[in-house]
């Protein structure tokens, strides 16, 4: 007999590890209290603009995580995917070409000649060294060894930053950074590539892996919230429902933020006090006001263009609809621009008027044609991505272990688990992290 596994959380955690199972031969439950699939990658529809849930990048194009599972289960193919190369820094000398490798930071024409050869010197080993000698330096900010720099490579990093882990230096990882610089280093199998959906979109990626598990006899119910998962003699057997109906199962995966789940799916004692408190100092947030611009003219046939430099607010503009027409209407043009922000500013709403107020003419000063071209905006304000690569010592093998000791058939995946990397792409490298150890579940099920 087949044994009852289910997901709870259809974002790229839940679906990249259904996928997984899915290609091993297992029938997989998929519980989704949204009505839409991608989790924080959700998109949606707005006068005819697709509007995604922030900016979300694949980082490394096919070399990252989410490639390589589509790569394994054979529908890699099924993803158009756009690359975005055409990247510039803005400063008040101008524009400045992005580097795409480390020989083209010696052509860094926004930092003097001296500080690209110090700057250089400090990444080229981190570059070759590997991904174990970095857990060493997991503890440390990355401003550690940032703080002696000048003002210019200073900002350089802050950019490299923006776009990497969507939040400022000082909260990013020394080891999570190197991680970065060595996945992106071609002399050992990586690529400094970026790409985004060429349909426009990034939960399309979601919904090729949705389509892959309904075809495989798997389920995904929408709009399906779980109450409560039991746990008998350190073992799952099944989940509550809302309705306190009871559903048997033999594997439970939780795909959303382990400190979340940790609180409210268990009954008080199912879950040892001091390894939940532990987990909850994890949850850490970066908060970002982001606003999404409709034009009636390209003002730039760049794709990202980061403004470097104390004076801005604006920290980066993406030109969408210069990466993939698809996401505008004919005669339409779509950028995102955006900035991290405390946490408390969120709720104020004074206050991210001020914010894009700001942005609106950091834009108009390095755009002219930008206020006569816009037709509409929509700002968001959000605590946009869990703690993921922010927070030195809460990074990789510090995060959340894909299972509690001594508990039986429970499992979590998703961003918030021992993964590296950022957002998505970390989602679905715990997902690959964690199968090994689901499957030997599940045989073990067998014997």
């Amino acid at each position: 007999m087949m044994p009852q596994i289910h997901i709870i959380g259809a974002g790229v955690g839940g679906l990249s590890t259904a996928a997984l199972l899915a290609n091993s031969g297992y029938s997989v439950k998929i519980l989704e209290k949204s009505s839409k699939l991608g989790g924080r990658t959700a998109s949606m529809v707005y006068r005819n603009h697709i509007l995604d849930n922030g900016f979300h990048i694949m980082p490394f194009y096919k070399k990252s995580a989410i490639f390589n599972i589509l790569k394994k289960i054979g529908i890699d193919n099924k993803l158009g995917l756009a690359k975005v190369n055409d990247i510039a820094f803005h400063s008040d000398t101008g524009f400045h070409k992005y580097p795409k490798g480390m020989l083209d930071l010696l052509q860094l024409s926004l930092i003097p000649l001296k500080s690209r050869i110090r700057l250089l010197k400090l990444l080229l080993p981190m570059a070759f060294t590997s991904i174990e000698k970095t857990e060493e330096w997991d503890s440390k900010s990355l401003t550690d060894i940032t703080k002696r720099l000048d003002d210019d490579t200073n900002a350089f990093f802050e950019a490299i930053c923006m776009l990497a882990f969507a939040d400022t230096a000082e909260h990013i990882s020394l080891g999570e950074f190197a991680r970065t610089i060595i996945r992106a280093n071609p002399f050992k199998g990586g690529t400094s590539e970026f790409a985004y959906p060429k349909d426009g979109g990034y939960d399309s990626i979601t919904k090729i892996l949705a389509d892959y598990v309904l075809e495989r006899k798997s389920s995904i119910q929408t709009n399906c919230s779980v109450k409560k998962i039991t746990i008998e003699n350190s073992k799952v057997t099944g989940i509550i429902m809302p309705d306190n109906s009871f559903v048997p199962s033999d594997c439970v995966i939780v795909s959303y933020p382990a400190y979340v789940a940790l609180n409210q799916l268990f009954d008080d004692g199912a879950i040892d006090k001091k390894f939940v408190e532990k987990i909850n100092r994890l949850d850490k947030k970066t908060s970002v006001v982001e606003v999404h611009f409709a034009l009636k003219s390209q003002i730039d046939t760049r794709q990202v263009v980061f403004p470097v430099g104390d004076n801005y607010t604006t920290k980066g503009i993406f030109f969408i609809s210069n990466i993939t027409p698809s996401v505008s209407p004919p005669g339409e043009h779509l950028i995102i621009a955006g900035t991290p922000i405390p946490s408390h500013i969120v709720d104020d709403s004074n206050k991210i008027k001020e914010i894009v107020d700001k942005m609106k003419n950091e834009i108009s000063s390095i755009y002219p044609n930008f206020t006569p071209s816009l037709i509409w905006e929509r700002p968001m304000a959000w605590k946009l991505v869990e703690s993921v690569v922010k927070e030195p010592g809460m990074v990789w093998k510090s995060k959340m272990p894909h299972q509690i000791p001594g508990i039986k058939g429970l499992f979590f995946v998703g961003d918030s688990t021992i993964s590296y990397g950022i957002g998505t792409d970390s989602a679905a490298h715990s997902s690959t992290l964690c199968h090994p150890n689901i499957l030997s579940h599940l045989e073990s099920l067998k014997a």
